[in-house]
């Protein structure tokens, strides 16, 4: 099973990739999950641990993929 999780603030443009990498990831060797950090904050401490600097990010199996560089991830912690 490859574990895929996108890392994302909200805003348009990630949620067309998000919608993108659903469709992607929809079959049964991947288990796909997205956290909006702007409105899950629980997911910002696994977003930091994995290395991600910067929104959208996606992670694949502890890998971390840049895919825009909009929003630093500063802005989601607290």
């Amino acid at each position: 099973m490859i574990n895929v999780t996108l890392f994302h603030d909200g805003c348009n443009i990630c949620l067309g990739i998000d919608e993108l990498m659903r469709g992607v990831f929809s079959t049964p060797g991947h288990h796909y999950q997205a956290f909006n950090l702007s409105q899950q904050q629980e997911g910002v401490a696994d977003a930091l641990a994995a290395g991600v600097t910067r929104l959208p990010s996606l992670l694949i199996d502890g890998r971390v993929l840049r895919l825009d560089d909009h929003s630093p991830i500063e802005h989601y912690v607290k």
